[in-house]
């Protein structure tokens, strides 16, 4: 990885990707916690997060996990005790937490409100240790976490052409990043987004050795039923 650094001693520092933080969109799933000084308020205002039935996630036993959190509706909107209905759509985590700690300042004093995403998944597949959809904590995970949490590559995964497909606004972005390249952690892509997913394709080798392998079970299979042929014919025709 990263081949195109020196193997010396010397320290060599790489420009970072500039960091956006994501937004919110509809069905995203946002974990909020509010602590008051009322503590039977607290468990009003906690409620919210309810479990929500999410897609398989790598951990589970089951095909569904139940994610914890207020599910944004197709408006953008969530609904929580005491301040009602709050547009969050558009919005980061950060700014989502601002406006819940302005709106409930209005009935409790020093509210400490955290806001997370809880349905922040990421897909990785094709030649990885351990493909599956994985639900991360953070929400500025890089496609190198990705791949440590798939258990990285597996010898035949090629790193000089790792896909990333990820869904914009009404439409699907496809690029391919050098994990050689030491570039690769100046992309735009270097950081991931909720449901990216990520794809490492088999190396040339792997891709002839298994139709190397498909070739020789079809004559193998074309053998046996031309010998079956022979044998039939010959009781028939005896």
């Amino acid at each position: 990885m990263l081949k195109d650094i020196p193997d010396t001693a010397s320290i060599r520092y790489l420009p970072l990707s500039s960091f956006s933080s994501p937004v919110v969109r509809a069905d995203d799933i946002l974990n909020i916690v509010i602590q008051t000084l009322d503590m039977q308020a607290n468990s009003i205002l906690n409620q919210g997060n309810l479990p929500v039935s999410s897609g398989a996630v790598a951990g589970s036993t089951t095909n569904q996990v139940l994610i914890s959190g207020y599910l944004v509706n197709k408006t953008g909107y969530i609904h929580m005790p005491y301040i009602g209905n709050i547009h969050v759509a558009g919005m980061t985590s950060e700014q989502v937490r601002d406006t819940i700690t302005s709106k409930i300042s209005f009935y409790f004093k020093d509210p400490v409100v955290n806001v997370r995403f809880a349905n922040f998944k990421v897909s990785v597949l094709g030649e990885v240790k351990n493909p599956s959809t994985f639900l991360i904590p953070n929400e500025k995970p890089t496609v190198l976490d990705a791949l440590g949490l798939a258990g990285d590559l597996t010898i035949y995964g090629r790193r000089d052409n790792i896909m990333l497909i990820r869904e914009g606004e009404g439409r699907k972005e496809v690029t391919r990043l050098n994990l050689d390249n030491s570039k690769t952690v100046s992309s735009p892509y270097f950081y991931l987004r909720p449901g990216d997913v990520i794809y490492v394709e088999a190396s040339a080798s792997k891709v002839e050795s298994t139709d190397a392998y498909r070739n020789r079970n079809i004559a193998i299979l074309t053998a046996i039923l031309t010998l079956a042929t022979v044998v039939a014919s010959r009781f028939l025709f005896k």
